[in-house]
């Protein structure tokens, strides 16, 4: 009997599945986009604006098709009320990826787009029990009883669920406690050419750095796109 053939591609190929078979955690992709002096807000006392190309839209976009769940925590919500969804001209995922919101202390506005709109099956963890009257069918709270909920417990819960690919998208608080805990496979991250105003929220580089290696660097309509593994 012939064993080992293109053991290699195989396992890459199925890589975000081997991973959850092996640790029972969601392979983690984290998603970020930075101006040229890493900040990825403009500022905070003016509304939110996308400022990376639409072509690095789209592949953002391809990102989310191909994630089981999107992660974000609660300042990303209040900020941005975003809707974390798969959208966009030929891009059809089989199901839209769940939602994950880490929201310790119940912050989460009760009109936003994540509890209200029922595009996807949203997910709240939080410390503690909060008033629920206004939530849509789609939307479930899970109590983790920690104050700062450690990645570790979020990964579990989410592998527990079958998620075996979770793409972290902001902000950067979010980003460096999961870059922090070690716990981040892969990381994207677009470098748009432009220098956002204010002093808004900046994005820690030193921690991919210290904690990932930098494998490709490539230019998508102006943005330079880098991917990241884990050390």
């Amino acid at each position: 009997m012939v064993t080992g053939v293109m053991e290699e591609e195989c396992e890459f190929q199925m890589e975000e599945f081997m991973h959850w078979c092996r640790s029972r955690r969601p392979f983690v992709t984290l998603k970020a986009s930075t101006d040229t002096n890493g900040l990825v807000d403009g500022d905070p006392a003016k509304p939110a604006f996308r400022f990376s190309s639409d072509a690095s839209l789209r592949l953002a976009h391809d990102l989310r098709a191909n994630s089981m769940a999107i992660l974000v925590g609660v300042g990303t919500v209040i900020r941005d009320d975003p809707s974390l969804t798969v959208r966009g001209p030929g891009i059809d995922p089989r199901e839209q990826p769940t939602r994950v919101v880490i929201d310790p202390n119940g912050r989460i506005p009760a009109e936003s787009k994540l509890l209200q709109d029922g595009e996807a099956p949203t997910l709240i963890i939080q410390s503690s029990k909060f008033d629920t009257n206004g939530d849509g069918g789609h939307v479930e709270r899970i109590i983790v009883q920690e104050q700062e909920i450690p990645v570790s417990r979020i990964l579990d819960l989410l592998g527990d669920r079958g998620i075996q690919s979770l793409l972290v998208e902001g902000g950067p608080e979010t980003w460096s406690r999961f870059l922090s805990s070690g716990m981040v496979n892969r990381a994207r991250v677009c470098v748009s050419p432009i220098q956002l105003d204010g002093d808004g929220l900046l994005f820690d580089r030193g921690l991919l750095s210290e904690h990932m290696s930098l494998i490709s660097e490539s230019e998508v309509s102006g943005d330079s796109i880098e991917w990241w593994i884990r050390n």
